[in-house]
């Protein structure tokens, strides 16, 4: 119902019209078919200029072919009109001209619609022509040849077949033209129907319509005998209505209807933008979009925030005006090359604001690809972690300043200790040595000369952990056999008692830290010192499992304390060490924990314990660093 209310206007006119014309068709049917094709004409000009000035925005084949054609397609008709019975304009001649040429313009219409529907068939939607000045001028051309052939075929050489004999009407090659010509017309129109699912419903209807109508006059126009009869003034009408629907066809749903979905479209995207910036406004992030060549194309509010430049100040412009010179030109060759290779950025950069303040950010940059999968644009999305740097530096500071501190007071105090506990030793061995065996003065001495070399040990202990605490982190290259060889050759010097077997491959490197060589050294000489009674045995192994290695050492002692065990395993408190001897595994178990690993223990199926070190092959750190060289398991 509201389509009708909304074409009432247009509906009242065309009745209008056709009423007119037929009351004028009645009077002098020479005026009703000059007027009826002058209208038709009229409308092929008008469909050939719109088609013509709006080529780039149509987006078929079939439109721009179909209005290209209608330029001589109306032209043709001109010309059947001025020779039309009648007319005058080209005295002596007969009714066959004027069918010559109207069967030459049929002709010149129906194959258009086939050659057009065949395009859109072959190329496809997707695959529409591109319409460039040579393109268009070959397909004008191409017209002018047939058109310039046709004509010629009539008024030079008469080679075209008779279509009409006065007082007999239409020949048998009329006829059979309008038939030929009716055919092609269902060609094209059977094209037309198998490509309707990549056409608007309203533009597919019009176009059918109009071949339909076309059809229908071609047949109408097989029945007459008289060039005024009836017959061909229901030709005409249907032609008329034909062309109308081929106006509307190019005019209303090729152009108008998809200038209002781009109208739409462009809505949507500046709608989209709205809520883009929207977004980005208060994302808490600065953010910087620019085209692949790098020239500012959008910024935020919170990059103007940052940077002091307005986003009118900043567009059209390269993000160098924020350099500050910290960085040499190597490091943006190394950020260009990544983002144009469609790689992520990511890093801290040193910029200048407008007002000339350095400041620090935090930067990720992403290309944006196309359709067509090429880089387009840049986003770069930052923070200001200014304040951040310098609270970093400033923690730094107060690291190096406790360390310092830390490594001082260290020294006084194993200085002192070690000066005292001599004095200490030195005295106990005196009052040893003067005592006789008929008192307990000697034993009692003997246990303070033994407690005195044990607080000198662990004094020794103390500083090797404090270095360590003390010293960054980095990872080296170990071949483990030879590590543990050299480990086993000091150990064997300093404990000749002991029976100490190895059972590590040659080929078995790993990437840790340097400090593991200590480690070792403390698990096998702890289990070398707490075998008090018989010959202390013990095997170090080891073993490549996935992408870890695992060193064992088994010994025949009495096991580690439980004590000892719950520190390392963190179910008692660390001062427990100060009561034992777990000092030197507390360092083990750091050591292996910083290099990214873990320390396990067992108890051996006879006697003594399995100390299991397990450690990353390549070096990952307990803080998630890795070494940027990879290594292999085997040299």
């Amino acid at each position: 119902m509201s389509w009708w209310r909304t074409h009432a206007g247009a509906l009242v006119g065309v009745a209008g019209g056709v009423g007119v014309l037929s009351v004028i068709q009645l009077q002098n049917f020479l005026l009703f078919h000059s007027l009826v094709e002058l209208v038709s004409i009229l409308i092929a000009a008008v469909v050939f200029l719109i088609t013509w000035n709006a080529r780039e925005e149509l987006d078929r084949s079939f439109l721009v072919i179909l209005g290209v054609s209608y330029l001589f397609v109306g032209g043709v008709d001109l010309l059947h009109v001025l020779t039309y019975k009648g007319m005058g304009v080209f005295p002596g001649t007969g009714p066959n001209l004027p069918t010559q040429l109207w069967v030459l313009g049929r002709y010149l219409e129906a194959g258009s619609l086939l050659a057009a529907g065949t395009v859109g068939l072959v190329r496809g939607d997707r695959d529409a022509l591109e319409w460039t000045g040579n393109t268009l001028c070959a397909l004008v051309m191409g017209y002018a040849a047939v058109v310039a052939l046709g004509l010629g075929s009539i008024f030079v050489v008469d080679w075209f077949p008779q279509m009409y004999v006065e007082g007999s009407g239409l020949t048998r090659v009329k006829v059979a033209s309008e038939y030929v010509v009716i055919a092609l017309f269902s060609a094209s129109l059977g094209l037309l129907y198998g490509q309707r699912e990549t056409f608007n419903r309203r533009l597919f209807q019009f176009l059918a319509g109009s071949i339909l109508l076309t059809m229908g006059a071609e047949l109408a126009f097989t029945f007459y005998v008289d060039v005024y009869g009836i017959s061909n003034a229901v030709g005409h009408f249907l032609k008329l209505a034909s062309f109308y629907l081929i106006y509307l066809s190019v005019v209303k749903m090729g152009i108008k209807e998809p200038q209002k979905t781009l109208y739409r479209a462009l809505a949507k995207r500046e709608a989209e933008a709205r809520k883009f910036k929207k977004a980005a406004d208060y994302s808490g992030h600065a953010v910087l979009i620019t085209d692949r060549d790098g020239t500012i194309q959008y910024v935020n509010s919170a990059w103007e925030a940052i940077t002091g430049y307005s986003a009118a100040k900043a567009r059209g412009r390269n993000p160098r005006l924020l350099n500050s010179g910290e960085h040499d030109e190597a490091f943006y060759d190394e950020l260009w090359s990544t983002i144009l290779a469609g790689d992520v950025w990511e890093g801290e950069i040193v910029n200048e604001r407008q007002d000339g303040d350095r400041y620090v950010i935090h930067q990720t940059i992403a290309p944006i690809f196309g359709e067509d999968e090429t880089i387009q644009n840049f986003v770069a999305i930052h923070g200001d972690i200014t304040d951040q740097k310098v609270y970093q530096r400033q923690l730094e500071s107060d690291l190096h300043q406790s360390v310092t501190q830390l490594q001082v007071l260290a020294r006084v105090l194993r200085h002192n200790i070690r000066n005292e506990v001599n004095v200490i030793a030195g005295n106990a061995e005196m009052i040893q040595e003067l005592s006789d065996d008929t008192n307990d003065i000697a034993p009692m001495a003997g246990r303070i000369v033994d407690a005195s070399d044990h607080l000198l040990a662990q004094a020794d202990k103390q500083r090797e952990i404090v270095q360590f605490l003390s010293a960054p982190s980095t990872t080296t290259i170990l071949e483990l056999s030879a590590v543990v060889d050299d480990i086993v050759s000091q150990l064997e010097q300093q404990y000749p008692r002991a029976d100490i077997t190895i059972d590590i491959t040659a080929d078995l490197v790993l990437r840790t830290l340097p400090e593991l060589e200590q480690a070792i050294v403390e698990v096998v000489e702890n289990a070398i010192v707490h075998t008090e009674h018989g010959t202390p045995a013990v095997t170090i192994s080891a073993r490549s499992r996935d992408r870890a290695v695992e060193i064992r050492v088994e010994d025949n002692g009495p096991g580690i304390p439980a004590a000892e065990r719950q520190v390392i395993a963190g179910d008692a408190e660390i001062d427990a060490l100060l009561h034992s001897n777990g000092m030197g595994l507390w360092l083990v178990d750091h050591i292996v924990t910083e290099a990214g690993g873990t320390i396990r223990f067992e108890d051996a199926q006879s006697r003594g314990t399995i100390v299991t070190l397990r450690l990353p092959r390549n070096g990952t750190l307990s803080d998630g660093r890795d070494s940027s060289t990879p290594i292999a398991t085997t040299q």
